[in-house]
């Protein structure tokens, strides 16, 4: 019974002790909870750090790459338009190409040519055949010594030459060959009027439907195939100066803007002033109030009298 009665007694001073040593591990484990959550929190922070850094460092090397490009392309557009300067303009002009009067001359001339001397070689044989009086034939055989003289071309200008017309002839077929081999060398494999008519925004000619189209088909590569007539060779002829017409603008331009960055004052206001003249100089003058009527009619008192 002592021992029944000492065990319930020792009861209720047991339960404190039991219920503090639960409540130990209770909060090691929300500790390690909370730790271990710090640390998931500080790897997901450094991760999103991580992350952001390196979209960071590839949006850098993207825009250094497009960067680059655009300083490259510039850069050979540059060189596209500075080879403007250099082009042969006499070559793609046709400058010495012979026209159609000088063609129908020459060939008119070497007509009269045959005829002449036909005329004179069959004189000489008749007077040889005493058909014509000698004195006669003499004559025609001078005449024809004569016009024999200018076969060749340039020997006496004073004459007819028998070989200018097919001369003219290969002339003109030579010139056309060079050009389209000029044209095709200009022309590349990449194509050259596409890539410097950018230059449209200093030259608003290079804009009309001709050029476009010239543009267009040395971007498809198609431009010396439809280069047929001499219509078309002048075209680009046009285009080409009108290019470098834009190119020297440009030019001007960068050295204007220039001249304007070295001064103190801001070039953005001096071209708004500018602008203001401008329209200030384009408005209609306010018509002024007329404040006294016109004298038109004439005081009786101050007519004289008529006779």
């Amino acid at each position: 019974m002592a021992l029944t009665v000492n065990s319930s007694d020792d009861l209720p001073g047991q339960m404190p002790a039991t219920s503090g040593s639960a409540q130990q591990p209770e909060s090691m484990t929300s500790r390690q909870k909370s730790a271990e959550e710090e640390v998931k929190e500080s790897r997901a922070a450094r991760e999103r750090e991580r992350l952001q850094w390196e979209e960071e460092e590839r949006q850098r090397k993207i825009d250094e790459r497009q960067q680059a490009e655009k300083e490259r392309l510039e850069a050979e557009r540059r060189s596209l338009y500075a080879e403007l300067e250099g082009m042969d303009y006499d070559l793609l002009s046709l400058l010495d190409y012979p026209t159609d009067h000088e063609i129908y001359a020459a060939k008119r001339a070497r007509t009269l040519w045959f005829i002449a001397l036909g005329s004179a070689l069959f004189l000489f044989l008749a007077s040889l055949l005493s058909l014509t009086s000698p004195w006669v034939g003499g004559i025609a055989g001078g005449i024809a010594f004569v016009l024999w003289l200018t076969h060749g071309a340039g020997m006496m200008s004073y004459f007819p030459s028998l070989n200018r017309y097919p001369m003219l002839v290969n002339q003109r077929k030579k010139l056309k060959r060079e050009l389209i081999e000029y044209i095709r060398n200009i022309e590349g494999r990449l194509g050259y009027i596409h890539r410097i008519y950018p230059l449209v925004e200093f030259n608003p000619r290079l804009g009309t439907r001709r050029f476009k189209r010239l543009a267009l088909m040395s971007k498809e590569h198609t431009l010396l195939a439809n280069l047929r007539t001499l219509q078309d060779t002048k075209s680009y002829y046009e285009f080409m100066v009108e290019a470098l017409k834009a190119y020297q603008e440009l030019l001007q331009k960068e050295k204007e803007d220039a001249f304007v960055q070295s001064m103190d004052f801001d070039p953005d206001v001096l071209e708004e002033q500018a602008q203001e003249h401008e329209e200030q100089q384009k408005k209609p003058e306010e018509p002024e109030d007329q404040e006294t009527q016109p004298t038109n009619q004439d005081d009786p008192s101050l007519v004289p009298p008529k006779d």
